[in-house]
C-alpha cells in the first residue's frame, strides 16, 4: 500500500533558472532607421546575440498543415474531412 505524501517545490530546480538581463535596446523611427545601444564592455556578446537572433528568424519554419487527402474508401463510408 502507498502512502500519501505532499511534496514541495525543488529548491534545486528553482536555482537553475536562467539569470537574464536586457543587453540591447532596439528602436526604428518613422523613417524606418534603425537604432541599437548596447554596453560597451558586453559588445562582442550582443553581436553575438544578434546573429543567433538574424539566425533563429531566417531559419524559422512556420508549422505546415497538410490536409489529408480523402480516399476512395472514405467516399464509400460517407467520411468528410
Amino acid at each position: 500500500m502507498q502512502k500519501a505524501e505532499t511534496s514541495v517545490i525543488d529548491a534545486e530546480a528553482a536555482t537553475k533558472k536562467p539569470q537574464l538581463q536586457k543587453l540591447l535596446e532596439i528602436s526604428v523611427d518613422k523613417d524606418n532607421k534603425i537604432y541599437v545601444n548596447w554596453p560597451v564592455d558586453k559588445k562582442e556578446l550582443c553581436i553575438v546575440g544578434l546573429a543567433e537572433a538574424v539566425k533563429l528568424v531566417a531559419t524559422f519554419q512556420p508549422p505546415q498543415i497538410i490536409k489529408p487527402k480523402p480516399s476512395v474508401m472514405d467516399f464509400i463510408k460517407g467520411r468528410k474531412t
